[in-house]
């Protein structure tokens, strides 16, 4: 009895159906053309989207890297896009890496990933050993780990397909008035901030703050409003509207508030625009998707937005102001790729678009939001 006892432990401990370290995808979209074996030692799953053109030449390098690795070492392409968009992207592009989707984000999302591309290594175990931008992810890193975990998986059992039950969506509703907006009362829904760039129309979700630092293109903690006054909204514009030309003019009048300005002193960010070189619209083409940004762990890409438009993301991301030193009136539209992380480079980058930028001790605007006087 004791015996059995063991054995059932044994066989508990060791059999492949209770492998911890799966990795669930919704779908096999296509099998690798390059990777020869079933059984593997590392795994790399490469997080990416059809709309991600940097995410497109990620995968060429990833193919040479599985060319040389065609064995003990299996990379698949995971999108968190459905099926059909997958497969309809790969009848006019051809990619050689396994492919399947994450239809349900479970994976996505489990992995906390939030900018493309990215990557992340396992061993057969699905312990993590590496994370980063896949282009970072070298041969001697291959080499070193497959020197130190032997242990093999197959494919089938290290990927684990979760099938998801295809639904109708309901196309949202166009909204009926040039500027439409309603209280959102349920806490649940009231997380962060949000845009939906439509073709005909833009919707924004958040707090009044939040809100209306998108409108001025500013720093959203120049914006000084009482909490009471900053309640969350659902808000919609048409575009070309008056309204959507007048944004912040169309929130304050409906809901009754007026703005003043003052200053305030603190850690500031000015930028001067010294001898323009900006780049054309031609340089990033996200072939039609509403995506405006590409947001990495230490670049900002934009397809087709205003220099008051890249300058307000870039204050959000180095969560400081960025107040220009004359004011800019330049509204054309450019593509944009600009370091962030380090300060030193970002200074590089920004002069090239001839752009100098200074960190300083200074006044810079202040917006106070207020309720108007009931006449």
């Amino acid at each position: 009895m004791k015996f059995l006892k063991i054995l059932f432990i044994v066989c508990f401990l060791f059999s492949p159906s209770l492998f911890h370290g799966q990795i669930k995808i919704s779908e096999n979209i296509q099998e690798s053309s390059i990777a020869k074996s079933e059984n593997n030692a590392l795994y790399f799953v490469d997080f990416w989207a059809t709309w991600c053109k940097p995410c497109i030449h990620v995968s060429k390098y990833l193919e040479s890297l599985q060319r040389q690795y065609p064995e003990d070492f299996y990379i698949l392409s995971l999108s968190q896009e459905s099926p059909e968009v997958v497969k309809k992207f790969l009848l006019k592009h051809q990619i050689n890496l396994a492919i399947a989707t994450d239809y349900e984000g479970e994976t996505f999302t489990k992995n906390n990933i939030y900018s493309l591309p990215y990557g992340i290594l396992y061993n057969a175990q699905g312990e993590k050993l590496w994370e980063g931008h896949p282009a970072e992810f070298k041969n001697y890193n291959i080499d070193g780990y497959l020197s130190q975990h032997k242990k093999r998986v197959s494919v089938d059992t290290f990927f684990k397909v979760h099938k998801y039950q295809q639904t109708i969506v309901k196309e949202p509703e166009m909204p009926k008035k040039d500027f439409e907006y309603s209280v959102v009362k349920n806490t649940e829904d009231q997380s962060g901030f949000q845009i939906i760039d439509e073709k005909n129309y833009v919707q924004l979700k958040g707090s009044l703050q939040d809100i209306i630092g998108y409108a001025l293109n500013i720093y959203r903690n120049q914006i000084e409003i009482s909490n009471d006054l900053n309640k969350y909204y659902t808000m919609y514009f048409k575009k070309s509207s008056k309204s959507y030309l007048n944004m912040e003019d169309s929130i304050l009048d409906a809901l009754k508030l007026k703005r003043s300005v003052t200053e305030k002193e603190g850690e500031v960010l000015i930028l001067d625009i010294d001898n323009p070189n900006f780049w054309d619209t031609n340089q990033i083409d996200w072939e039609g998707n509403s995506q405006k940004y590409l947001i990495g762990d230490s670049d900002i890409q934009a397809d087709n937005v205003s220099l008051n438009e890249v300058t307000y993301k870039l204050s959000g991301l180095l969560d400081m102001p960025i107040v220009f030193n004359k004011k800019n009136k330049d509204n054309s539209l450019h593509d944009w790729q600009i370091h962030y992380k380090y300060f030193e480079l970002m200074t590089a980058n920004l002069n090239d678009y001839g752009l100098k930028i200074q960190k300083k001790f200074s006044k810079y605007p202040q917006y106070v939001i207020t309720k108007k006087r009931s006449r």
